[in-house]
C-alpha cells in the first residue's frame, strides 16, 4: 500500500514537472529534421557581390574617372543573431578612364585604374525585412595599369559602406541587391613629389549570402 502511494505521488510529480516545462518552453512544430537556424542570421557567413557603378580619383588637379566594375567578398560569422563580423576583400576598377588635367582632358586607352582593399566588416541585419547595413574599414591601394607597366600608390586607409536587401531562396541562402560607397586615401609619388590621391566609388551590386 505504501509503495502504491509513493508510485502515485511520483507519477503526479513527473506530470507536474512536464507541464511546467511545457509552459516555459512551448513545443515548436518541426520541419523535416528541424533546424533552429532556418532562415536566421547565425553561424558561418559568406557573401560575395558583383556590380557596376562610377569611380573617380583625384590628386594635384588631375582627375581620373569613369564607369567602374565592382567586386567584393566577406567571410566570417555571427557574433550574435543578426550581427555579423567578417573579413572583407573589395575592389573596383575603371577601364579606359577619362583623364582631366589643368591643360585638357581625354581618354586613357588600354589603361585601367583600380582600387583594392582588405579590412574588417561589421553587418547588422534588421529583421524581418532582411535589410542590412554593412561597414568596412581597412587598408587600400590604387593601381594604374598601362601598356608601359603597372604603377601602385602607397598603402592607405579606406573602406566601404553598404545598404542592402536580401530575399531568402533556401534554408540558409539569400539573394540580394546592395548599394555601396567605397573610398580610399593614398599617398602617391609623382613628378611634383608626394600627393594625396583621393578615390570614391559608387556602385549597385548583386549578392548571394550563405548564413
Amino acid at each position: 500500500m505504501r509503495f502504491a502511494l509513493f508510485s502515485a505521488a511520483g507519477v503526479l510529480l513527473l506530470a507536474g514537472t512536464a507541464a511546467k516545462a511545457q509552459e516555459i518552453a512551448p513545443y515548436q512544430p518541426s520541419r523535416a529534421g528541424y533546424d533552429s537556424t532556418y532562415q536566421r542570421h547565425f553561424g558561418f557567413y559568406i557573401r560575395p557581390d558583383l556590380g557596376f557603378g562610377y569611380q573617380t580619383s583625384s590628386e594635384a588637379g588631375i582627375t581620373v574617372s569613369g564607369f567602374a566594375g565592382s567586386i567584393g567578398i566577406a567571410i566570417g560569422g555571427a557574433i550574435s543573431e543578426n550581427s555579423i563580423l567578417a573579413g572583407h576583400i573589395f575592389g573596383s576598377s575603371v577601364p579606359n578612364p577619362s583623364v582631366s588635367t589643368p591643360s585638357g582632358s581625354g581618354t586613357a586607352t588600354d589603361t585601367s585604374f583600380t582600387m583594392s582593399g582588405i579590412g574588417v566588416q561589421y553587418t547588422r541585419y534588421f529583421m524581418p525585412s532582411n535589410v542590412y547595413l554593412s561597414t568596412t574599414l581597412g587598408l587600400t591601394r590604387m593601381r594604374s595599369s598601362t601598356p608601359s607597366g603597372d604603377f601602385d600608390s602607397e598603402t592607405g586607409i579606406g573602406g566601404r559602406i553598404g545598404v542592402g536587401k536580401e530575399w531568402w531562396v533556401g534554408d540558409h541562402w539569400g539573394l540580394g541587391l546592395v548599394g555601396h560607397l567605397s573610398f580610399s586615401a593614398n599617398q602617391d609619388q609623382g613628378a611634383s613629389g608626394s600627393n594625396t590621391l583621393s578615390t570614391w566609388s559608387f556602385a549597385v551590386a548583386f549578392s548571394a549570402t550563405y548564413n
